[in-house]
């Protein structure tokens, strides 16, 4: 079909001029009149080759400078015609047929050539966005000898600006100086623009001193500089000048575009500041003068005051605005949806259609967006289906949102889908060669893939997207979407060497509060402790994270008491200068793991008398520290007052605390009425910890049916038959303990196998059961031999119950030798200075043989034993464990 499309002609005008000029040998015979009707009658650029191939050939194009202000004769009632018009002719020709090129190589040979031609080729490339061919006009401009002038200057920093290119830029600032434009009001102006869109807010600040020194200024010049320092995030700076712009502007000429450009370039910074005083008198400025009518005002102030969180105030708006439009309407449903208020949103989405206002991408996107940031992923995913099925079309923003939903619900199908759906409509890059137009979205939408497959932990395919992106495009985001989601999701080591990758050179990137919160979660994860501090050091060192006070100091309590060092977290929350609930919370929560009840519960009383009230959370973590450190009397206390004295309904969490609490202190019959008594169905977690009495107190008949209940929840797991397993080794009931491990074959759970790890002068060191990989394992083995052989002499005796296998006790013995803490500790113990702590970090709870045979090791070594296990810390001194045998 294509090859059947009709040719464009040459006019017959045309054909047959040149025709008769050809036979005639064409001379001065012709006027030029008749090339200059010709050129305006040509329709394609063949036509306007072929008669500016004639021109050169007839010589009327390359007369000596001395002939080109001669004009020649005039055909009968047509004007006379200078030589070098002709030229212009057939640029003006070439451009109307839609070559530029060709037009530009033409204009070049025109001798001098007119500024005005050339301006209109820079127009026209930066219209179409070319923003690089606009620039190299101008300087083929240059080159060809002609000055540039007051038009020619602002197009080519308009240019400049939005590439942007200060190197340009600022070249172009010495020609304007070198060609007397500094003052210029309309190129200073462009001057100022270019240089803020740079990024270069200090020299369109001195640029513009400058204008108002010379008393040039008008209102461009201000409202350049207000926008300059409202684009750079200096919001104040922005209000103070618009200040300032009142009381100076009105005195010169000033027209009502002008002050609607004022207003709707100041209210972004009201916005970001939420500022709403500032913004209804900004509002009160608006009615004096006459702009609010205007919607592109009426719509501004309704998206300031719905950021500023008046949304009555911003509906008023809208409701007073006589003409409304798309904007109008996206911006008070976007309100709407980030306010949280979904319903109203809705409303005024299904009023849009009954105006028969077309939804557009935006209004769509607010929406999804709205739903994905509060969580809602599955409303967000709906909205998203709606919007393809109405045929709107997503744009890069749309995706990332949807993206979001689909992270926060573990939704990889979905975002797999959407994923397919970037590349195949193109919002997505497929070669990932950053470096051009729109990579900044580009970036955006790898990052929010990045996310959205680590949280749905599929590390293989984010990890992918990650190393697909040149390192020096990576930006701070991309490298926190992956360290957070090994840090989170996956493994924590792997966060770490990313997080050493991106601070070194060359390309090195300065992590923010978000990544440093991720890098000391991976540290808590491994009870990196001395990474940790480092980490800490570094925030101490850069003042940057002083805005984020909360975030990286209540992340830093939790590192420390994770990592074993309770009163370095201490430390970090006397040190805050302000707290919010997340950092008591914290504090307490660091206390209540280990084992030290009576701190956290000052903590608890310090925060109330802060004024800050306590909820479900703060509950929970009370009663967590009551369970840890034997406080029966005092958490039951607290667990009837939280719904009698502070109006919080207890939830199954707290039901499986308080039932933690009374069975392990041997009030198996109690914990049993209360887990009967619950106004709610019990959860796993209370089986969980009824369970865990059990093994505690030998209770195999509750342990049985405990067991029977997370089966038929189907939320039964290794940790749950390894209990049951426990339970019936301890009773030396070896069928069933064989019952249980066929039991978990078939049904294809396998036990976790036990893991310690320490902290060493050489770094961190893994051991398994009978682990024998370490070139230290000879010593590690002896040394464990000669302190077994002496504590057996202080009165220990290996608790062979803990030995889950049906052998004699001589077996057993070895094989509770072999444990993998008791292989940490020996380690420690070769490889760490005398009087430093030993921390050893279990995967699984510690083995209540290791427990006792730490109780008597800690008597005769100098250092202080610190284990964390799966449930709690426990600290081994002098023969004495923090946890009081409560564990």
């Amino acid at each position: 079909m294509l090859f059947n499309l009709p040719r464009v002609t040459t006019p017959i005008a045309v054909r047959w001029f040149i025709s008769v000029a050809n036979a005639a040998g064409f001379g001065r015979d012709v006027s030029p009149v008749h090339f200059a009707a010709l050129l305006k009658e040509c329709r394609s650029v063949n036509a306007v080759h072929q008669v500016h191939q004639q021109l050169i050939s007839s010589g009327l194009l390359s007369y000596p400078a001395s002939l080109l202000e001669v004009s020649f004769p005039p055909l009968p009632s047509q004007p006379y015609l200078s030589p070098r018009s002709l030229g212009t002719g057939v640029v003006a020709a070439y451009l109307a047929c839609g070559s530029k090129d060709e037009a530009l190589t033409a204009l070049e040979h025109v001798v001098p050539s007119p500024a005005v031609w050339w301006n209109l080729l820079i127009r026209e490339h930066i219209k179409e966005g070319h923003l690089e061919h606009a620039i190299a006009v101008s300087c083929r401009m240059l080159r060809a000898g002609t000055r540039p002038d007051h038009f020619t200057l602002p197009h080519i920093l308009k240019a400049c600006g939005e590439l942007p290119s200060y190197r340009c830029g600022i070249t172009l600032h010495g020609l304007i100086c070198c060609n007397g434009f500094e003052s210029n009001v309309f190129v200073c102006n462009a001057l100022v623009a270019m240089y803020a869109r740079c990024g270069s807010l200090k020299e369109a600040s001195q640029v513009f001193q400058e204008i108002a020194q010379r008393g040039i200024d008008d209102v461009i010049s201000w409202n350049s500089i207000v926008a300059a320092h409202v684009k750079h995030n200096s919001p104040w700076t922005a209000l103070d000048m618009f200040s300032k712009m009142s009381m100076i502007v009105h005195e010169k000429a000033t027209n009502d575009r002008s002050n609607i450009i004022s207003i709707v370039n100041i209210l972004p910074a009201c916005a970001s500041l939420k500022a709403l005083p500032r913004t209804r008198e900004i509002h009160g400025n608006a009615i004096r003068h006459g702009t609010f009518p205007d919607v592109f005002v009426g719509n501004a102030l309704v998206g300031t005051y719905a950021k500023c969180g008046s949304m009555k105030d911003a509906v008023k708006v809208f409701n007073m605005m006589e003409i409304k439009d798309v904007v109008s309407w996206n911006a008070i449903v976007t309100g709407y949806s980030q306010s949280g208020n979904f319903e109203a949103a809705f409303e005024i989405f299904k009023n849009m259609r009954k105006e028969n206002i077309s939804a557009d991408v935006v209004t769509w996107t607010a929406v999804i967006a709205g739903y994905a940031q509060r969580g809602c992923g599955q409303e967000a995913l709906n909205v998203f289906r709606q919007m393809l099925f109405s045929g709107s079309e997503p744009n890069s923003i749309t995706i990332i949102s949807v993206l979001s939903a689909c992270a926060s619900l573990g939704a990889y199908s979905q975002g797999m889908e959407t994923h397919a759906y970037s590349l195949k409509n193109r919002l997505l890059s497929l070669d990932n060669h950053f470096g051009g137009t729109g990579d900044e979205e580009d970036l955006m939408v790898h990052n929010a893939l990045i996310d959205m497959y680590s949280k749905c932990r599929i590390f293989k395919a984010a990890r992918s997207i990650f190393d697909s992106i040149p390192r020096k495009e990576r930006n701070v985001v991309t490298w926190t979407v992956m360290i957070g989601g090994y840090a989170q999701y996956g493994d924590s080591n792997d966060a770490l060497e990313l997080f050493s990758q991106m601070l070194s050179k060359p390309h090195a990137v300065a992590p923010n509060a978000f990544t440093v919160s991720c890098i000391l979660m991976a540290c808590a994860h491994l009870s990196a402790l001395r990474v940790g501090k480092q980490i800490h050091a570094y925030v101490v060192r850069q003042h940057q994270y002083e805005a984020s006070t909360y975030f990286v100091a209540n992340c830093l309590i939790d590192m420390y008491s994770k990592c074993g060092d309770v009163d370095t977290a201490r430390y970090v929350f006397d040190g805050m200068s302000q707290r919010n609930d997340i950092s008591w919370t914290s504090m307490m929560a660091g206390y209540g793991m280990h084992g030290r009840g009576n701190e956290a519960l000052e903590i608890f009383d310090k925060m109330q008398m802060a004024g800050f009230v306590p909820d479900d959370i703060s509950f929970l973590v009370v009663l967590y520290a009551c369970s840890h450190s034997r406080m029966i009397d005092r958490g039951l206390d607290y667990f009837d007052s939280m719904s009698r004295d502070y109006g919080v309904a207890a939830g199954a969490e707290h039901y499986a605390c308080v039932i933690d609490l009374l069975a392990r202190s041997g009030q198996i019959d109690r914990a049993w009425n209360m887990v009967k008594d619950m106004p709610m169905e019990p959860t796993a977690v209370v089986w969980v910890a009824l369970l865990s009495a059990c093994r505690v107190h030998s209770n195999v008949e509750l342990a049985e049916y405990a067991l029977n209940k997370l089966v038929e929840m189907n939320a039964e797991n290794d940790g749950s038959y390894t209990l049951i397993s426990n339970i019936y080794a301890n009773a030396r009931r070896w069928k069933d303990v064989a019952r249980i491990r066929n039991l978990m074959k078939n049904s294809g759970i396998k036990k976790r196998p036990g893991c310690s790890w320490v902290q060493g002068k050489k770094g961190t060191a893994s051991f398994f059961v009978g682990d024998r990989s370490h070139s230290l394992s000879p010593q590690i083995y002896a040394l464990l031999e000669r302190l077994i052989d002496r504590i057996k002499s202080m009165g220990y005796v290996p608790e062979t119950n803990f030995a889950l296998h049906d052998v004699d006790d001589e077996e057993k013995n070895n094989l509770l030798a072999e444990h993998s803490e008791k292989l940490a500790l020996a380690y420690g113990l070769l490889t760490t200075s005398p009087g430093c702590p030993i921390r050893i970090t279990k995967n699984l709870r510690v083995c209540g043989d290791c427990h006792s045979a730490f109780t008597y090791i800690s008597k005769i070594v100098d250092h202080e034993i610190i284990v964390r296990d799966s449930s709690r810390f426990h600290h081994f001194k002098n023969g004495v464990c923090s946890c009081g045998d409560y564990w």
